[in-house]
């Protein structure tokens, strides 16, 4: 069957529409959860960068403090043998209490330099530490603020669907069973849409069908304009109407 004829393409239309809506209410009710938890994901993600970034400050922080114990062995170390140095009388035990002296003197250099690198090191991570907190605090706020938001759309989402989905039962009970019985084959297997809305490129005045996209034919071209009927689209099968035949030039 190439066309269809039926006094009620305008009521089909509007049952098409109904449900499209549905179906994409549905769809954002049901994205919902997903969204919240890409949000509590993405939060999540930047607390464990938080915390990262304070175990780094804190790592710093005991490295120097084990460093300035090291430095306080070497200083009581130099003392110590600076002491002995006025209790030996062998040159030998003297030369080599000035090399240990030596060597202190440089480990305590060493480890004052690298005090130094960690007091630059430690300030940086520091400052990190802080945007970093600075950053969370702030994205928790927009986090709440946005699952706040699409809770409460959730919900109005909810009531609007309930609503409409009433509004298309009582619709479709209005049409011709059989009519209906052909669209919602058509609509189970064709994601939906059973009812495409055909497209005019105002570049060439040629026509397509909404629902595959596929060129009409000069014929189907004639039957989209017939008036309470619909024209089957010679490739996806899907109802095809023209919007100004269905709801004059200005809709």
């Amino acid at each position: 069957m190439e066309i269809i004829h039926t006094i009620e393409v305008r009521a089909l239309v509007e049952l098409q529409k109904k449900d499209s809506a549905i179906d994409a209410m549905t769809a954002a009710v049901a994205g919902v959860p997903a969204r919240i938890a890409a949000l509590n994901a993405a939060f999540t993600e930047k607390k464990n960068s938080m915390s990262a970034a304070r175990q780094a400050l804190l790592a710093l922080q005991v490295k120097k403090k084990d460093s300035e114990l090291k430095i306080a062995e070497a200083e009581e170390g130099i003392r110590k043998h600076q002491r002995d140095l006025n209790l030996v009388k062998d040159n030998n035990a003297f030369k080599a209490l000035l090399t240990e002296i030596e060597n202190d003197k440089k480990n305590k250099d060493e480890l004052e330099t690298g005090v130094l690198f960690l007091l630059e090191e430690i300030d940086k991570a520091s400052v990190q530490d802080k945007a970093i907190q600075a950053e969370v605090k702030q994205m928790e706020a927009v986090m709440r603020a946005e699952v706040a938001a699409l809770e409460a759309s959730a919900k109005e989402l909810a009531v609007s669907l309930e609503r409409a989905r009433a509004e298309r039962l009582a619709a479709a009970a209005a049409l011709n069973p059989e009519l209906l019985d052909n669209y919602e084959n058509i609509r189970s297997n064709k994601n939906g849409l059973a009812v495409a809305l055909v497209h005019e490129d105002p570049s060439n005045g040629k026509f397509s069908c909404g629902g595959c996209h596929m060129s009409l034919t000069p014929q189907k071209t004639l039957d989209i304009k017939k008036h309470d009927a619909f024209a089957v689209c010679q490739d996806c099968r899907r109802l095809m109407y023209l919007e100004k035949t269905v709801y004059g030039e200005k809709v």
